[in-house]
């Protein structure tokens, strides 16, 4: 089953985001960018990954808890092995099993590990989610979005 994203699912706040799912975030190698720059490369044994850093305050770089989160612009059953692969335009296609749906427009997708390593979890936001247990493959809009919790006061 194919679906198309109509509608984009909007997070309220970076901060309320985190409250709502950090337990859903993982800690992995992070190489911010230059100074200033929003983005930040987190470092997956898929190769790195290029996310818009939703944080106000700059990160100096090490491993670190972080959401990762990505608005679906279709999604479809797979039938291929896990995967994460960089498209054109600043989009990612991933491939694993639907975890969890939290909430009625938000599925976490678990991409495997390759060689048995860690495997990671994404939050993903569609209108029309996938059951819990699928395989499917998502292709995201721009950007990869990422949440961190050392960005938001206590």
């Amino acid at each position: 089953m194919s679906t198309t994203n109509q509608h984009a699912v909007l997070e309220e706040s970076p901060e309320s985001f985190w409250e709502r799912f950090s337990r859903y975030a993982q800690s992995w190698p992070v190489s911010p960018e230059p100074l200033g720059s929003p983005l930040l490369e987190v470092l997956t044994p898929w190769g790195p990954l290029f996310v818009f850093d939703r944080a106000l305050t700059p990160f100096s770089g090490e491993e670190t808890p972080l959401i990762l989160h990505g608005q679906v612009e279709r999604w479809e059953e797979a039938t291929e092995l896990p995967t994460i692969e960089l498209l054109a335009g600043g989009r990612y296609l991933v491939r694993g099993r639907v975890g969890d749906v939290p909430e009625p427009q938000y599925f976490v997708l678990q991409v495997e590990g390759p060689n048995a390593g860690k495997g990671l979890w994404l939050l993903l936001a569609d209108p029309h989610p996938p059951s819990p247990g699928a395989l499917v493959q998502a292709y995201l809009a721009p950007p990869l979005m990422a949440f961190r919790p050392d960005a938001y006061p206590r």
